[in-house]
């Protein structure tokens, strides 16, 4: 019965991730014209995953991140795969230092993010110029990544306080197979 549970919890937490993802790219197609068009937009998605792997990585499995990252270059019109291969390596090494984020302060972790993104965007970046595809400027870039750090401690409230996702303990890390 115990082992109904948490296949149940196990399961239920990734819906949460999916549906949280579902509802970011919603907003992102829709027309409802909430912000102006010229002020950067934060990668909530990008947020969402980072919190997810961090927090509770058996919610956000390879997967399942690889599935909404595939979706969402599909539905914004991005290359396909290309942002999609970059987030599922850095949340796969992610994945292995999650454990040594269980006991730190927050801001270490804020800071371990602050540099996955700037390395997510800096290959990103890289890959298009070899593959010379017209850019943005870059500084609409920096503008897009500096909002998505500081969107990033945001998340992680909303994670915490409506979707209760905390950072595992050491009992639901064995409880889930984890590395101590």
């Amino acid at each position: 019965m115990a082992g109904n549970a948490v296949l149940a919890g196990l399961w239920l937490g990734r819906l949460a991730y999916f549906g949280c993802a579902a509802a970011i790219l919603f907003f992102a197609l829709a027309p409802l014209g909430f912000v102006p068009k010229f002020t950067p937009q934060p990668d909530l998605l990008l947020c969402l995953t980072f919190t997810f792997v961090l927090r509770r990585p058996e919610f956000a499995p390879v997967w399942l991140v690889a599935a909404v990252f595939l979706l969402a270059d599909i539905l914004l019109l991005g290359p396909p795969g290309l942002w999609t291969a970059i987030v599922v390596l850095l949340t796969e090494f992610t994945r292995t230092q999650e454990y040594r984020f269980r006991e730190q302060p927050f801001l270490f972790e804020w800071a371990f993010v602050a540099g996955a993104m700037f390395l997510a965007l800096l290959a990103n970046r890289l890959l298009l110029v070899v593959a010379l595809v017209p850019l943005s400027s870059f500084g609409a870039v920096t503008l897009h990544y500096l909002v998505s750090v500081l969107a990033y401690p945001l998340v992680v409230l909303f994670c915490y306080f409506f979707l209760r996702i905390r950072k595992i303990s050491p009992d639901e890390a064995i409880r889930y197979g984890h590395r101590l």
